[in-house]
């Protein structure tokens, strides 16, 4: 079974990463990636190639069902109810600001592709089941379940948070990666990706190797909703649009206000 993440960018004028692993029951490891693809073909081509007629789950962080003009979704409100106290919640989703660039919601455009390819888009996921579906994810508040976080990984570039702080977050984030070793489900990544030494990165050089990580933990989250779909939930729904991710088990409690 393949398990792929797409750290989608909103505009093809960014470089949009993608991981693919490979597992089963016991554990999955890390065996392709790319960085820097940009037109839409040439993220699903790739993901074509790499996976083929296998069976796969590819989680997408992009929004991928935007029916509101303005506003947001119930997918971020649900999000922020959740998760503002981790420092997770989500921006605003909506058509006007992902259609900013060319007119279209790029998320949508992808998802349409990879239906071309037999993909399914269903965010559903029975445990080991073999299939191939894809779904919408969001890292921020994955991180917080997975690796039992107080508050988000502050890695991204943001106002005041200058090359040393973001170095220590990187850090943080490439030790948390590694602890997938001994995780369970256990996933296996490279040392030549774990260990880059990020204080040699600045500008684009980082945002590359920030969204390879993100599409290697996007891959894990497939990997990790494959295994314990009991302990995800898909916020929000396939009308309105959704967000599927990992809970606490006392957020389990309100599963009934997810709908």
């Amino acid at each position: 079974m393949l398990f792929v993440g797409v750290d989608l960018a909103w505009s093809p004028k960014n470089g949009t990463a993608v991981a693919i692993s490979k597992g089963d029951e016991e554990k999955a490891e890390l065996i392709d990636f790319k960085t820097n693809l940009s037109t839409d073909m040439e993220i699903v081509g790739y993901i074509n190639e790499k996976v083929g007629k296998e069976n796969a789950l590819i989680a997408i962080d992009a929004p991928l069902i935007v029916p509101n003009k303005e506003g947001r979704r119930i997918a971020e409100k649900l999000v922020g109810l959740l998760f503002r106290e981790y420092d997770a919640g989500a921006h605003p989703t909506n058509r006007k600001r992902l259609s900013q660039w060319d007119g279209k919601v790029r998320g949508e455009e992808i998802s349409r592709l990879l239906e071309k390819y037999g993909f399914r888009h269903d965010p559903r996921i029975k445990k080991f089941e073999r299939t191939r579906k894809f779904f919408e994810v969001y890292p921020h508040p994955s991180m917080v379940v997975i690796f039992n976080l107080k508050k988000i990984i502050q890695y991204k570039a943001k106002p005041k948070r200058d090359y040393k702080f973001r170095y220590r977050e990187f850090r943080k984030y490439q030790n948390c990666l590694k602890s997938l070793e001994k995780a369970n489900p256990r996933m296996f990544l490279p040392s030549e990706v774990l260990e880059k030494n990020v204080e040699k990165l600045k500008g684009n050089a980082l945002k590359e190797y920030e969204d390879l990580l993100d599409a290697i933990f996007c891959a894990y989250i497939a990997y990790y909703v494959w295994y314990y779909p009991e302990k995800c939930e898909v916020l929000g729904n396939m009308q309105n649009g959704y967000i599927l991710t990992p809970v606490f088990g006392q957020m389990k409690k309100l599963q009934d206000f997810y709908r």
